[in-house]
């Protein structure tokens, strides 16, 4: 992506403003992936000056989605995941690292930047196993109600939902043990 905006000749998107630092795009700064702009990088240079192992807690963060996911799939043997607040489709993401242990294993990410969607709807392209919803984790019930939800989420089998690296971001106002219990009291047993 160019130091200001898309690469020349691609158009921008409405509702994206890439002269502000981005949840999403910090994480993936600090994972060292490309997808990101300047305003996302000066706050991780200013972020390490404060916290000069903060790329370390990233890292950290991402070890342990691929240990859920692998346990989950591997040996827990689940085979449909919800992934809220997915962030950018980064190298070892929920749908990749499911897919490396069982290709059929269907996946909805879940997230409300308008970057996250546009990006990972070009790169998770198959709708069979695989898709993006643009969906708020403050709002739970429209995500559960969500039909591309429904259509790749059995909720009469389990369903290894993943929170990961996302209440931290709701406050406290908005009651993030409340929607954890709004998003966790309808799944089935097993999940």
């Amino acid at each position: 992506m160019g130091e200001d905006g898309p690469p020349p000749g691609r158009p921008r998107i409405a509702g994206i403003d890439v002269s502000r630092p981005n949840v999403a795009r910090v994480y993936d700064a600090f994972l060292g992936g490309k997808d990101n702009f300047a305003a996302d990088r000066e706050f991780v240079a200013r972020a390490m000056q404060l916290a000069p192992k903060a790329p370390l807690a990233a890292q950290a963060n991402r070890a342990f989605l691929r240990r859920a996911v692998r346990y989950l799939v591997g040996e827990a043997g689940i085979n449909q995941l919800l992934d809220i607040g997915s962030g950018l489709p980064t190298q070892g993401n929920v749908s990749e690292v499911a897919h490396e242990i069982d290709p059929a294993v269907r996946v909805v990410h879940v997230d409300n930047d308008p970057v996250v969607y546009t990006h990972s709807k070009a790169l998770l392209a198959d709708t069979r196993t695989t898709d993006i919803v643009s969906g708020d984790i403050r709002r739970p019930a429209e995500i559960l109600a969500d039909p591309a939800v429904r259509a790749l989420i059995d909720f009469g089998r389990p369903v290894g939902l993943l929170l990961i690296v996302i209440l931290h971001h709701i406050e406290d106002y908005e009651d993030p043990a409340g929607i954890a219990a709004q998003l966790r009291d309808p799944m089935p047993a097993g999940s």
